[in-house]
């Protein structure tokens, strides 16, 4: 019975889904269940609830006195109409696989000579890697008593992100590893549809909490149109009137298990165990209320809206949550605010030494310590009688979430100071530098030998030998995501190398970059290859990865975006509107003061990105967490090559699991 209503569901959603589609691409109302009129009221009910959840980015920062942003210009965030339909077998896969990544990762990093053994060559061509490793050398390599951390000692955490797309091309290579129907592969339209990873984030995963705001909104809308329209169809009249309540309350636990997105959960949990970790495992100098976890931003953060739920969540748990700006955190750094405090040293001496320093405070050496946040406007006086008054304003940071420092523009030299002060720290690092450098899209290639995945999937999460079957599933499960990707500075891949140049359309080259935009496309992507056939100039090529390109089948998604018109610009209200590679339209300008605005509903083809949230924790040799919690889903034009959501590229979307 619960299977039929499942199915009775599942057609709603395609009847909903074609009727909205028709209000934007037909001009005559032919619609059975929602009129046109009733789906601008519809449309109107998701904004409002959008609204009402702060789906919002900021479009500019204006700092007051002292940097406090008393005022900055939100706007709506882009976003799709409608949820995609996802197939759940797919999603099942995607969370098996994005789950082996934490016992995968945690063991390399535990290998460090292997590691920074295979950025070896890269360091040469690329000046940030390069610094990246330099501290890692000199934070885990080091020879010198006392200085160097043991990673597999300390407490090593990832708030990370896998990323998906759907590939409609037939693979030979899944057949061999025996993909069957359960597998993610969905037949449909007469194409075989598999899921391929594109990468795993390891830093500052973003839109988590703005991506939970949307579920809930398709959720809703959804909700309230089965209940209006559908709820009663079919059933005689004595079935209306005495069975609609409980078949309702059905429905809607069917709903709420198709869109569930529990991000802000995970994170929060996440975040928590690892402050009691920290408070565990290390004696605060001033005891817990004295111990705060740390936020770094950019200067320029347009998405604070996205983090503000998760700083108040931990804040109503008694766990104070702050977040600096780079500028904040390097003028702290000039002032000597911020600082270690080394083992066997009380809180007032180790203030004493930092007050006592002429020069610049660590003159370049390190050692692990505690980290220390001074946030005393004046400066320490150590024969003073107020010491008990300073030391309130001293906290001890329990862990650093980095949502900053993983692009060069983010550094300069005193931010490169202040990331190894960082480093030496005892505090958990939301990634450390090993987990950043595990997130980069060379490890994502490597992980295609055979060899090497066998080796690092081999230990389980708690460190125990798995079996040689248990292994082998593993592998094999992993692999049917795996998309193709080469070294192309390597001869034994000349043939691959040589192809992408050729059938430029089927590759793209990726830099050892974060946050989008860095990849290389068509003939740019073909200028670079040929660097191959340059003999004194192919090591070069090593800063990349050629990639396999993914060709998911299009669909119709309905695009939100707001922009401000320039001054003069502007249409009618409620206007047709069509764009190339567009299906029709509206846009509907807005008058605001001075301002403006201009809402944009665009039906275009589109392609999506299915990206699965992944909190996990490791104390020493014992896994604490390893949970698989919210999802984000990013969906374009099916004619751009890459994705920045913030730009409003691509809208932030939600699927209907079916």
């Amino acid at each position: 019975m619960e299977g039929d209503l499942e199915n009775r569901v599942n057609h709603f959603y395609e009847v909903v889904r074609r009727e909205i589609l028709n209000f934007f691409t037909e001009k005559k109302d032919n619609n059975q269940y929602l009129s046109y009129a009733r789906i601008q009221l519809l449309i109107q009910d998701l904004m409002d609830y959008l609204n009402h959840g702060a789906f919002y980015t900021f479009t500019k920062a204006c700092p007051g006195e002292g940097n406090t942003m008393y005022f900055q210009d939100p706007k709506l965030f882009s976003f799709s109409v409608l949820p995609q339909k996802l197939n759940r077998n797919i999603l099942q896969l995607c969370q098996k696989c994005t789950l082996l990544h934490a016992e995968l990762f945690d063991n390399i990093v535990c290998d460090m000579p292997f590691l920074l053994g295979l950025f070896e060559g890269i360091k040469n061509y690329d000046e940030f890697c390069g610094r990246l490793i330099g501290i890692c050398e000199r934070v885990y390599l080091s020879k010198e008593e006392g200085r160097g951390r043991d990673i597999k000692n300390d407490i090593r955490c990832v708030i990370g992100r896998s990323d998906y797309m759907l590939d409609s091309r037939q693979n030979a290579q899944d057949e061999r590893n025996g993909q069957d129907e359960h597998d993610g592969k969905n037949e449909e339209n007469g194409q075989s549809r598999q899921v391929k990873q594109i990468e795993y984030n390891t830093i500052s995963v973003a839109f988590g909490n703005l991506s939970t705001v949307l579920f809930e909104a398709h959720k809703n809308m959804l909700r309230h149109v089965y209940r209006e329209c559908f709820s009663l169809e079919g059933k005689s009249q004595g079935q209306r009137e005495g069975a609609g309540g409980q078949s309702d309350m059905d429905v809607s636990s069917i709903l709420e298990e198709k869109f569930k997105n529990n991000f802000l959960d995970g994170i929060v949990t996440c975040l928590k165990k690892c402050h009691e970790a920290y408070l565990t495992e290390t004696k605060p100098l001033q005891g817990h209320n004295k111990t705060i976890i740390l936020s770094i931003l950019h200067d320029d953060d347009l998405n604070r809206f996205d983090k503000y739920k998760t700083k108040y969540e931990l804040n109503k748990m008694d766990i104070t949550f702050k977040f600096l700006t780079l500028k904040e955190l390097e003028l702290l750094y000039e002032k000597k605010k911020i600082f270690l405090n080394y083992p066997n040293e009380t809180l007032e001496e180790t203030l004493k030494r930092v007050k006592e320093c002429q020069d610049d405070l660590h003159k370049g050496e390190y050692a692990p310590g505690k980290l220390l946040l001074d946030l005393n406007t004046e400066e320490y006086h150590p024969y003073g009688e107020e010491f008990s008054d300073y030391k309130q304003h001293v906290f001890e940071i329990s862990v650093i979430y980095f949502r900053s420092l993983y692009s060069p523009d983010h550094f300069n030299e005193i931010i490169w100071q202040v990331r190894e002060l960082f480093e030496f720290s005892d505090a958990v690092k939301i990634p450390s530098l090993p987990y950043q450098l595990v997130g980069s899209k060379r490890i994502q290639m490597i992980l295609l030998d055979e060899s090497i995945l066998k080796r690092y999937l081999s230990v389980d999460l708690n460190k125990m030998k798995k079996s040689d079957k248990q292994i082998d599933h593993d592998m094999k499960l992993l692999q049917k995501t795996f998309a193709l990707q080469v070294d192309p500075s390597l001869s034994q891949n000349e043939h691959i190398v040589s192809h992408a140049i050729k059938e430029e359309h089927n590759y793209l080259l990726k830099p050892q970059r974060e946050g989008g935009k860095n990849n290389l496309h068509g003939r740019d992507m073909q200028e670079k290859l040929m660097l191959y056939y340059k003999p004194e100039e192919r090591d070069k090529l090593s800063f990349y990865v050629l990639m396999q390109k993914l060709f998911p089948t299009p669909f119709i998604a309905v695009h939100c975006r707001t922009k401000l018109c320039p001054i003069g610009e502007g249409t009618d209200d409620s206007s047709s509107h069509t764009k190339k590679g567009e299906v029709g339209g509206k846009l509907s300008c807005v008058q605001c003061g001075s301002k403006s605005y201009a809402v944009e509903f665009s039906p275009e083809q589109s392609i999506s990105e299915i990206s699965l949230f992944h909190n996990f924790l490791f104390c020493k040799n014992v896994n604490v967490l390893n949970e698989q919690k919210g999802y984000l889903v990013r969906t374009k034009n099916y004619r751009e090559n890459e994705g920045g959501a913030i730009s409003g590229i691509s809208s932030l979307d939600s699927f209907f699991l079916v």
